[in-house]
C-alpha cells in the first residue's frame, strides 16, 4: 500500500523471523533486512525502526542491523522467551498514547500468533497494520488480522520471468509453476466481482477488497509483478477496460464454466464449510498414515497430527506440513473422529483437539477412514447442487486425489455418489 504522506512504525521480532527463516528457507541463509525496510519505505515515512532480542546472544548481527539505521533493544533472554514479545506489545501501545505520535502505518515483523490482540487494538486506534511474516509458520489468526499481510519469501524471490518465448525446438517455453496455489486468488476474485452483479470496478477499490477478505493476498506470491497482471490472465473469467487513466474490471456473469472455475467453485464450498484443501496426490497416503497412527486411540487428534507430520517430514518432506494440517481439518468436519467426553483425567479449559481421538465405529480398515472422509466432502459439493448427478467427477477427482486418472477413479466416485443419494 503506498500512501505519501504515511508515517511508518516497524517493529522486528528478530528471533522469530531468523529462526522461522532458517528452518523453513535453509539455516545458512539471512534475512535480506533491507528488502523489509525498502517495502516499509515505499508505505511512507519510517519514523521507527526497532528490532528486539538478547543482542548479547546475536552479537554478530548488530553490526548489519546498525547499519541500516534499526534501533536494537535488548531483552533479557534471562526474563523468558517472550520477553521480546512483551515489549514489542508494551512499546507500540506506549506509541499509541504517544501525544505526539504522527504514525499512521504499522509494519510488525513476525509470524507469532501472540500477537494478534495487539494487532487488534492497533487497527482500533486506526493504525494500517501490515504483517510481515514466513508462509508456512505464521499464524493464521495473525495473517487475517491484519489490514495486509506480506510472506518475506515471496518478498525476496526473484522477479517474475519473462512471457513466453520459443525455445531452440520452437515450443513455447513455460515459466515456472507459482509457489502458491492460484485457485485461492481466483475464488477471492470472483467473491468481491460477485457482489457487483456485473457492474465495472476500479482496479485499486478491487484489490482493497480483496485485501480485506484477505489479508494475504498478494499478486507477488503467484508470480505476477503487478495486480495489473494479475487481473489480465483472468480474462476468461472478467472483462477488463481503461476510464480515463484507471482500470476497472467487470464479472462475466454468462461465461461458461471451465474445469478450473468448477474447481474453484467447488472449494469456495468447501471453504464455507471450514474445509480447506489443497489438491494434491498425497492425501490418501496422508490419510492412511493417520489410520495407522490413530488406531491404538490412545492420542489427542493434536498429537496424531504431529506424529503423521513427523513422518512425512523425515520420510517425505515434499509432503508439506500444510497438507497434513489440512487433512486433518478434513478428517475432523466430515466426521471421522469420535472424542473422548469431559472427564475428571482433563483439565477443565482442554481444547477439544487435546482430547483423545478413535475412528467413528465404521471405520475399520484404512480404506474405510478414506471413504468416509471422501464421501463427507462430497455431501458438501452437492448440496448447493440439489443433485449428485450434478457433480462435475472429474474435477471431483481432482480436488480428492489431485488428478484424474481414468475410468477406474470415475467409478469409485459415482459409487461414493451412489450412497449418498441413498441418504
Amino acid at each position: 500500500m503506498n500512501n505519501d504522506n504515511g508515517q511508518v512504525a516497524v517493529f522486528i521480532d528478530y528471533d522469530n523471523i531468523e529462526i522461522s527463516v532458517t528452518t523453513t528457507l535453509g539455516k545458512d541463509v539471512e534475512v535480506e533486512w533491507k528488502k523489509i525496510l525498502e517495502m516499509a519505505s515505499r508505505t511512507g515515512r519510517t519514523v521507527i525502526r526497532r528490532a528486539y532480542a538478547d543482542w548479547a546472544a546475536q552479537a554478530a548481527a548488530q553490526r548489519d542491523l546498525l547499519g541500516l539505521g534499526i534501533d536494537l533493544v535488548h531483552v533479557s533472554s534471562k526474563r523468558g522467551k517472550n520477553a521480546a514479545d512483551i515489549r514489542i506489545v508494551i512499546d507500540a501501545l506506549e506509541m499509541l498514547q504517544s501525544p505526539v505520535s504522527q504514525v499512521t502505518h504499522v509494519l510488525l515483523v513476525s509470524g507469532d500468533g501472540d500477537f494478534t490482540e495487539l494487532v487488534h487494538r492497533l487497527r482500533a486506534a486506526g493504525k494500517f497494520v501490515i504483517g510481515v511474516g514466513i508462509s508456512g509458520t505464521s499464524a493464521e489468526y495473525l495473517v487475517n488480522a491484519c489490514d495486509e499481510f506480506i510472506f518475506y519469501d515471496k518478498l525476496i524471490a526473484p522477479p517474475p520471468p519473462a512471457p513466453l518465448r520459443p525455445s531452440k525446438k520452437g515450443a513455447p517455453e513455460p515459466p515456472p509453476a507459482p509457489s502458491f496455489d492460484i485457485s485461492e486468488a481466483r475464488i477471492l476474485l470472483r467473491r468481491v466481482l460477485e457482489v457487483w452483479e456485473g457492474e465495472w470496478m476500479l482496479a485499486a477499490e478491487l484489490k482493497k477488497s480483496m485485501l480485506r477478505l484477505n489479508p494475504s493476498f498478494n499478486e507477488r506470491n503467484y508470480d505476477f509483478s503487478s495486480f495489473k497482471d494479475f487481473l489480465q490472465a483472468q480474462t476468461e473469467m472478467i472483462n477488463l477496460r481503461t476510464s480515463g487513466d484507471q482500470l476497472e474490471a467487470q464479472l462475466i456473469l454468462e461465461a461458461p464454466l471451465s474445469e478450473e472455475l468448477i474447481l474453484e467453485q467447488y472449494l469456495h464450498v468447501l471453504a464455507g464449510h471450514k474445509i480447506r484443501m489443497t489438491p494434491n496426490e498425497y492425501r490418501p497416503a496422508i490419510i492412511f498414515k493417520f489410520h495407522e497412527y490413530g488406531k491404538s486411540g490412545a492420542l489427542s487428534l493434536t498429537q496424531l497430527k504431529d506424529k503423521v507430520h513427523a513422518h512425512f517430514e523425515e520420510n517425505a518432506p515434499h509432503v508439506t506440513g500444510a497438507y497434513i494440517t489440512e487433512t486433518a481439518h478434513q478428517l475432523f468436519h466430515t466426521y471421522c473422529f469420535s472424542f473422548d467426553q469431559e472427564g475428571s483425567d482433563y483439565p477443565a479449559d482442554v481444547k477439544l483437539w487435546d482430547r483423545r481421538v478413535c475412528f467413528a465405529p465404521e471405520v475399520i480398515r484404512a480404506t474405510d477412514l478414506l471413504d468416509k472422509c471422501d464421501k463427507g466432502i462430497l455431501q458438501k459439493i452437492v448440496k448447493p447442487l440439489v443433485s449428485p448427478e450434478k457433480i462435475d467427477k472429474e474435477v471431483a477427482a481432482r480436488v480428492l486425489y489431485g488428478s484424474y486418472r481414468g475410468e477406474r477413479m470415475l467409478g469409485h466416485l459415482s459409487q461414493l455418489l451412489v450412497n449418498i443419494a441413498k441418504q
